[in-house]
């Protein structure tokens, strides 16, 4: 592949990339090819640092396909995973818009493409596009939504009602109608985003097993009883 043919075909991935954004959605083709023309692709093998603790950010980056983590480490080794990112999802806004360091360690859990687009033309299109500050301030929003619910679920909410909720949110139905959970990263990296061990991850799924409200198939959770489950979520276990 020459070099035009290749620049032409990573243009066109990274117009597909920014316009299925949820913040794009409503951006007219003109600006986000426009947005286009300064982002960067960017590969990033697993295991390797998209960005660490302290690092500048210069800009925010969108996942095209593969999965990273947003994680803190202390200084015993112990990590706690903030976040999981995948495909159609952005992280480093708030950063980019505070113009402060990376606070987190972004690390890929497997082969991944990002899309880093520049703080400065994003800027640019908020002083145009009222709409897009809008969708943009949604998206803040949203996420930050889910860090209050993600609190909530680690002060409030005790283990099993935790796996409980992670699994009702990710379930799929397939054609054939059955609900799935396909597990996209390790049981550690999940277990620490629930604020659990992996051990204590694996005896929680166990024990919704039990209850007849999943079957585990290595990394495939079947939810047997989909309805159940979401009670569980909501409202955690019965008294005994």
């Amino acid at each position: 592949m020459d070099n035009q043919t290749e620049a032409r075909r990573n243009a066109g991935v990274l117009e597909g990339v920014i316009a299925n954004l949820p913040m794009f959605r409503q951006a007219p083709r003109q600006q986000v090819t426009e947005l286009a023309r300064t982002a960067r692709l960017q590969h990033v093998q697993r295991g390797a640092a998209v960005c660490r603790r302290g690092d500048p950010m210069p800009g925010f980056y969108a996942v095209a396909y593969g999965i990273v983590k947003l994680a803190l480490r202390t200084d015993a080794g112990e990590e706690k995973v903030l976040r999981l990112v995948g495909p159609g999802e952005t992280f480093g806004e708030a950063v980019m818009f505070l113009e402060k360091p990376c606070p987190v360690d972004v690390v890929a859990l497997a082969d991944s493409m990002l899309v880093l687009l520049p703080a400065e033309p994003v800027f640019a299109l908020l002083e145009r596009d009222p709409r897009f500050a809008r969708s943009l301030i949604a998206s803040l929003s949203q996420r930050m939504h889910g860090l209050v619910a993600d609190v909530e679920s680690a002060a409030l909410r005790g283990g099993l009602q935790r796996v409980a909720t992670y699994l009702d949110a990710h379930a799929e139905t397939g054609i054939d109608g059955i609900a799935r959970v396909r597990l996209p990263v390790t049981k550690t990296v999940i277990a620490s985003h629930l604020g659990i061990t992996k051990e204590t991850f694996s005896r929680l799924l166990r024990e919704l097993a039990q209850l007849d409200l999943i079957t585990v198939a290595r990394r495939e959770i079947t939810l047997n009883d989909g309805a159940r489950l979401a009670e569980l979520a909501r409202h955690g276990p019965k008294a005994r």
